[in-house]
């Protein structure tokens, strides 16, 4: 690709040209490479001094555009069943763009895989499900009501896949609940949101009260209603205190809602009840990462090295370490848990 565009291409604006044309088609990883060289064909003197600017820019773009297609691949494998590999997804993530939105989202969505990770270990890809593996994922549509999602799966097929992702403590309690309240969580997993309200609504009186309150904050908070999600998800554990699901939703909220102080509250009372304690102290490393106290977070992150989630506490810990300047403590993390995943 390199050879190519420097061969036909006779000037930065016309790498910039394609690129952009990249860009409108969601070529990510072609527009990124004509930027980039773009950018080193700009004079180092003379020119125009606002081009290499207007290059860096476009390579971020680029990079938020993989960005944001590897966090949709992490779904599509989580839906597979395939947690490894939406973990290896997520984890690009955080390599590829400083977009803080995005980076958020992967490094909760990773506290949640990898609670599933060292829950279940291996997770067994669904043959039927290989076809949508691709980078674009456009291939895969919904099907009619007797199949979701882009596997063709029956209803009651990929509910149960979805539900493996679920704490142990909560998997069984879902896998009972009935085809209604299936029907609504497959809807809230394709993001149909209203869809999946109506139909928690319609579940009310037929499934237990802390889930209801618990599935309708987790729709609420991905319509943005934050407030109302919170409230929601504090019901739920009123109603359940041992409702780790419940638990774990409602940090995630107030940690994205910014509420820190409320986060780490509940986390305590995670750690204190033995609720998923392990990603409740890597959100309370996160956290403590936000509010500047970096010592602290490394020390919870060093301790996690020796637990399930292992993995997820290395990578996080290899950033921190490199944005304090100890390259040398995170070269030790990285060749001893990142090797192979770190991007």
């Amino acid at each position: 690709m390199n050879f190519i565009s420097r061969w036909f291409s006779k000037s930065p604006s016309d790498l910039l040209g394609k690129g952009d044309k990249y860009m409108e088609s969601g070529s990510y990883f072609d527009a990124r490479t004509c930027f980039e060289e773009g950018l080193k064909l700009c004079p180092s003197e003379g020119g125009d001094a606002a081009l290499p600017a207007v290059f860096s820019g476009r390579i971020d773009a680029a990079n938020r555009g993989l960005a944001e297609c590897n966090l949709q691949e992490a779904e599509y494998a989580h839906a597979r069943g395939d947690i490894a590999k939406a973990i290896d997804h997520l984890e690009l993530v955080k390599t590829l763009t400083y977009d803080q939105k995005l980076r958020e989202k992967a490094e909760l969505l990773l506290a949640g895989y990898a609670a599933v990770d060292s829950d279940q270990g291996e997770q067994a890809v669904v043959s039927s499900c290989g076809s949508c593996g691709g980078s674009s994922g456009g291939g895969c549509s919904d099907s009619p009501e007797s199949t979701h999602s882009g596997d063709s799966l029956p209803l009651h097929e990929y509910y149960e896949l979805l539900i493996q992702q679920l704490p142990e403590d909560q998997r069984h309690r879902y896998a009972d609940l009935g085809e209604n309240f299936a029907e609504a969580y497959v809807a809230a997993s394709h993001d149909e949101h209203h869809r999946a309200l109506a139909g928690f609504e319609s579940c009310l009186n037929s499934v237990p009260e802390d889930v209801y309150w618990c599935e309708k904050g987790k729709v609420l908070h991905r319509l943005g209603n934050d407030h109302e999600a919170e409230q929601c998800l504090r019901t739920a554990v009123q109603l359940n205190g041992a409702n780790s699901l419940a638990w774990l939703s409602l940090v995630l909220v107030l940690r994205e809602s910014n509420h820190l102080q409320d986060a780490l509250a509940a986390i305590d009372i995670m750690v204190a009840e033995r609720i998923m304690p392990e990603q409740a102290l890597l959100l309370r490393a996160d956290i403590c990462e936000v509010l500047g106290d970096h010592e602290t977070a490394v020390n919870l992150y060093v301790e996690l090295l020796q637990t399930p989630v292992a993995r997820a506490a290395a990578e996080r810990l290899y950033g921190i370490l490199i944005e304090m300047g100890r390259q040398g403590d995170a070269a030790v993390i990285f060749k001893k848990y990142l090797g192979k995943s770190c991007h």
